[in-house]
């Protein structure tokens, strides 16, 4: 049975349809779901981090300013049992556009969430394939455990989950933005201790379950899990750790800036310890050795750096994701360098698991199985070359063919911010340094184009190597026209533009969500 036909069956014995408690709870029980075979591999956890910097863990080489006390011991740990990817690129700085990346291997205008809210692409289609889809289909005990609105069901983020708990959400007040631009979350999330205590719940049900039913006589093996844990903590300072936490690690700060990057470091390392009671937890039920883990973070956070606090834009403090690859009997304590992206991720899983490939639906990333297993590179496809007949950005021909010949093929990293279709407002944008305009982005390891696509004399070369805080804007040397020729004709070759999908008016109550979290003015 080919893919095709393998997912129709999958839909037709029902895999999408999922009883969710939308307004606040966890799914209830469904009726029986039969897999379309049951394949026997290791249990998988994805954790994905919110708002999360790569250069603020110390398996990324941070140690806080004047503070000696680790900020993420475990997340170290798990670093230090696989493999740590240093150079892995976002698709946006966005969390249900990022997550959706995550969940299905593609680029975000072809898996068609562009935004969090607007009247386009705020949601992703039935259509789309997702992880949990795929491993659900292949005899997966399928959960979800996430801790804020924009990573939730009403983003269509809950495909393929045959539990997905997002009990958090609440009647929301109105949110502001600070004078910082700090997001002000509201009610509509939840701290990663009460994450973490529904997902340990869940756990411990599943493999009674299995235990219940060989005590029976019945054949106890418990089916593999695939376990998704969100985690939102670093996103703001709304919502702090408990007071207790907070008085054993008083901050001492000069200045509103220093403070708050103090409280994101806090946050962090509270995160970090409920994520530790996950991994203790594996380990004491004796499945962390039958389980690859996967840790990635959704985007960065501006933390003031290019005049930005918070996300939504495409510097590197914000689109560098964080990412982890750890797999039982794969090689320990390694990092990889080379371009990677976030959509990479679903591939690697379902190779690492040793899922048939049958069963496998399209994407656009590629496996790193062969690097988590030891290799120093991957295969890289050839980028796609773009015919050089129609010169750019007022080059010569003779020159699009030289910059194409100078560009040896490699991985591409693609990256979006769609504002325009945003729920900002222009004034909003504007007040705040931001101009109202989409933004394009490419990078192939080196250098990094960011196309302003309404504001083209805006647009923004980086050699990142040279230049790795994004510093000198190289767009307007003439010495880098061809570089900039060669990554805008990589993008033109690509179906960038949103808009084609028009998603169902959001409903009122969702809206005063987005506005709790600051997203809505």
């Amino acid at each position: 049975m080919m893919f095709a036909e393998a997912r129709s069956e999958v839909r037709r014995v029902g895999l999408a349809l999922l009883t969710i408690v939308l307004l606040g709870g966890c799914s209830e029980p469904e009726p029986p779901f039969e897999p379309l075979i049951e394949h026997d591999g290791p249990n998988v956890l994805l954790i994905t981090l919110d708002t999360t910097r790569a250069d603020h863990l110390g398996c990324y080489g941070y140690q806080r300013p004047g503070n000696p006390r680790p900020i993420s011991p475990h997340l170290d740990a798990i670093a230090a049992r696989g493999t740590v990817f240093t150079n892995a690129f976002c698709t946006a700085s966005i969390t249900p556009v990022s997550h959706a990346s995550i969940l299905t291997g593609q680029n975000p205008y072809t898996h068609g969430l562009r935004v969090l809210h607007g009247l386009h692409e705020y949601r992703l289609p039935d259509e789309a394939e997702t992880l949990g889809e795929t491993l659900r289909s292949v005899g997966y005990e399928t959960a979800a455990f996430v801790s804020a609105f924009p990573a939730g069901s009403r983003f269509g983020l809950a495909q393929g989950m045959a539990t997905f708990d997002e009990d958090f959400l609440q009647d929301a007040e109105s949110g502001i933005v600070t004078a910082d631009g700090t997001v002000n979350t509201g009610q509509n999330q939840r701290r990663a201790g009460d994450t973490t205590d529904r997902a340990l719940a869940w756990l411990d049900a599943h493999l009674e379950t299995a235990e219940k039913t060989d005590e029976a006589g019945q054949g106890g093996a418990a089916r593999p899990f695939f376990l998704w844990l969100h985690y939102f903590d670093p996103h703001d300072p709304a919502l702090l750790p408990p007071r207790e936490y907070l008085d054993a690690r008083p901050i001492v700060a000069a200045t509103r800036s220093e403070q708050l990057k103090q409280t994101y470091d806090l946050e962090i390392e509270y995160m970090d310890h409920h994520i530790g009671r996950v991994i203790e937890a594996l380990k004491a039920r004796d499945e962390l050795d039958n389980t690859v883990v996967v840790v990635v973070s959704d985007h960065g956070e501006g933390l003031g750096d290019h005049n930005w606090w918070t996300h939504g834009i495409l510097y590197q403090e914000q689109i560098r994701a964080v990412m982890i690859v750890a797999a039982p009997g794969q090689p320990a304590a390694r990092t990889f360098e080379p371009l990677v992206r976030i959509i990479d991720i679903m591939p690697t899983v379902l190779e690492l698991v040793g899922v048939d490939s049958t069963y496998i639906p399209p994407t656009e990333g590629v496996s790193l199985a062969s690097v988590v297993a030891g290799a120093k590179s991957i295969d890289r496809p050839p980028s796609p070359q773009p015919d050089s007949s129609e010169p750019g950005l007022n080059e010569s021909a003779e020159e699009s063919r030289e910059a194409d010949a100078e560009a040896p093929p490699r991985l591409v990293a693609y990256f979006d911010a769609v504002n325009t279709l945003s729920a900002y407002g222009e004034t909003f944008l504007r007040q705040r340094g931001r101009r109202d305009d989409m933004l394009f982005g490419i990078c192939d390891g080196r250098w990094k184009y960011i196309h302003h696509f309404h504001h083209e004399t805006e647009s923004e070369l980086y050699d990142l190597e040279n230049d790795p805080g994004e510093r000198k804007n190289l767009y307007g040397d003439p010495q880098q026209r061809r570089q900039a020729a060669r990554l805008l004709k990589l993008l033109l070759e690509r179906d960038l533009m949103p808009g084609k999908r028009r998603s169902e008016a959001m409903a009122a109550e969702d809206i005063e969500r987005l506005r709790s979290l600051g997203y809505v003015k």
